[in-house]
């Protein structure tokens, strides 16, 4: 009986710690309630469910990290994995494992991503403006129209995830710089990093700027130049963490057609948007991005996001101008300039930060730096800098001018208000923001469907031709028109077939050639890493000239063939690095308790 009530003593304790931060998530909790209504979902990016069933069949496979799956390319398989961000479907797998089934874990994800987005956001507000300002941006953060449109119009799972990543990786830059255990924060910053390249490599390239922007910025300000020792180790150990996908991408892209990513209907010229898209309209659809203003999704920023960071703008420039006054107050100075710096002093920052209202207008300039980004007149900067045409739409960058303004609408919090008036306040205006956006948070509808349903006829045809030059074999100078055959083909000569299996990346079989000689081929592209052996021995292979597929020499008799799309010497690199780096990470946690 002691023990239990000691037990309930410590749980009402730890409620009451940590009120604040139970009430966020279950003001969260609405924003992510329809994704686990029954049934499944339509979505833009119907292939989540593929994806984590192809990262399955890996996993059981062995082929651990996952590159080559082998149905997209309509059966030809290819490297989707080796490109593909792939942070979500790890966890996703795993659950998989537990026995969760397929459309469980994708549901669990998505509602994760707003979750651990709106914890993130708030960790990094409350560092600067109190749990009130956290909890604040967090609920902006959240319930952007922006990330409703992610979630439930698109079903970009990847980009989802990489906005969890942002609030973090700027929160443990200014911890490393500016805190003390600067060996945990430097391995929370180089984690953070890692999974924000592993869950969508081009939104961390377009975010990096301005986040180093803000580490030079907070090093100026506090004189710790010297931090740029550990922010240099943190970047290299999230590299190194995430060199099993990053280095290949970058070294071996060429490889595949990546250059139809950006031709077509992925031309960035056909995807900005206008100023009343981005800040006036409440449209909201589930159609497609267009030419044109007429587009069938939303690209709001939020009304109260902006309008909140311009009042913060405002108040910032308030407090500086309080802060100047301030410091020119003589005791000859009149009595109406002793009285305005009075009037000013009601709207105090807690130690009247200097570096704060700086740190508000930077974030702020940030966020309409991103939304010109997504406008037409941006167009000349995307030319110049080709890899921003890799992010094929400009109004993904509203994820960013989202991030940016809903952390500093935070500011807002650090009015001078009473005790009992400032929860009350805040509690409305948080309420208010959450019921003028929930419409949004909603899937057009749901369907039923079971996984037999998903992953078969027509549904299953559109899934593995889904974006079938992404990815592509350079080798395969066009996409397949037919499903690819089931077990290998005499191109040339006669014979036959016997005992063929086939695995995520590899397939192996009996040749009887009947012919003096013949040529099988196999129903699988060339990709490097291609290794063939007949009867053991390595053999060279030719390369089909219609589609790219593997053919193979064999003389008469019987023979084994076994072929494999295995390791480069980047691959096996980059692995080797992951594999060092997580060692070394798991070394250093352990020092540092």
């Amino acid at each position: 009986m002691r023990f239990l009530s000691h037990m309930l003593i410590s749980l009402s304790k730890f409620i009451w710690r940590f009120r604040l931060e139970i009430i966020l998530l279950l003001l969260i909790v609405p924003a992510a309630w329809d994704i686990f209504r029954p049934n499944f979902f339509p979505m833009h990016d119907d292939l989540q469910v593929f994806r984590l069933y192809e990262v399955h069949k890996c996993v059981l496979d062995g082929q651990i990290p996952c590159r080559w799956v082998p149905d997209p390319g309509f059966g030809y398989g290819y490297p989707l994995m080796q490109f593909y961000p792939p942070m979500p479907y790890y966890p996703m797998e795993l659950m998989v494992l537990l026995g969760a089934g397929y459309f469980l874990p994708v549901k669990v994800m998505f509602a994760l991503a707003f979750f651990l987005s709106g914890l993130g956001m708030y960790l990094l507000a409350k560092e600067f403006f109190g749990k009130w300002g956290g909890v604040l941006s967090a609920i902006l953060y959240v319930y952007s129209p922006y990330h409703s449109v992610d979630i439930y119009v698109r079903g970009a799972m990847n980009e989802g995830w990489g906005m969890v990543w942002f609030p973090f990786i700027l929160l443990y830059i200014y911890r490393l710089i500016t805190k003390d255990k600067p060996k945990q924060n430097l391995l929370f910053l180089a984690l953070a990093l890692a999974l924000q390249l592993t869950s969508h490599n081009v939104m961390t390239l377009v975010f990096a700027p301005t986040a180093i922007i803000w580490a030079l910025f907070w090093m100026w300000k506090t004189h710790k130049f010297t931090a740029m020792k550990d922010l240099f180790f943190a970047g290299l150990l999230g590299v190194g963490l995430s060199a099993f996908f990053f280095l290949p991408v970058i070294l071996e892209q060429k490889f595949v057609h990546v250059d139809t990513m950006t031709i077509g209907y992925f031309n960035y010229l056909a995807h900005f948007a206008d100023i009343k898209q981005l800040f006036l309209s409440r449209f909201w659809g589930y159609g497609g991005s267009t030419w044109g203003p007429e587009d069938g999704m939303s690209f709001s920023i939020g009304h109260i996001q902006w309008i909140g960071a311009i009042l913060a703008a405002i108040l910032a420039v308030f407090r500086m101008s309080f802060r100047a006054k301030s410091r020119n107050l003589t005791p000859s100075t009149s009595v109406i300039a002793r009285s305005e710096a009075t009037w000013l002093s009601w709207i105090p920052l807690a130690g009247k930060s200097h570096s704060i209202n700086l740190m508000i207008l930077m974030t702020i300039a940030f966020g309409f730096a991103y939304a010109f980004l997504t406008h037409s007149r941006s167009n000349p900067i995307w030319e110049r800098i080709g890899i921003l045409q890799y992010s094929q739409f400009p109004w993904r960058l509203v994820a960013l001018t989202v991030f940016y303004f809903s952390f500093a609408a935070g500011y807002l919090s650090t009015l001078y208000l009473s005790k009992i008036f400032k929860p009350i306040l805040f509690s409305i205006l948080i309420l208010f923001i959450i019921f003028f956006n929930l419409p949004f948070f909603r899937f057009e509808r749901h369907v039923r469907m079971t996984l037999q349903e998903k992953l078969s006829g027509h549904s299953w045809e559109n899934q593995v031709t889904g974006g079938i030059f992404d990815y592509l074999p350079r080798s395969a100078p066009k996409p397949p028109g037919a499903p690819a055959f089931t077990i290998p083909i005499f191109s040339e000569g006669y014979g036959g077939v016997l005992n063929f299996h086939s695995g995520t990346n590899w397939m192996n079989f009996e040749v009887n050639v009947s012919s003096p000689s013949a040529k099988v081929m196999l129903p699988l592209y060339t990709f490097p890493g291609l290794v063939t052996k007949i009867d053991g021995k390595k053999v060279k292979t030719e390369i089909d000239p219609d589609l790219g597929r593997v053919v193979v020499s064999v003389d008469q008799g019987t023979h084994s063939v076994y072929s494999k799309i295995g390791y480069t010497k980047v691959r096996l690199f980059s692995d080797l690095i992951t594999l060092f780096s997580i060692i070394l990470l798991i070394k250093l946690f352990r020092h540092d308790r």
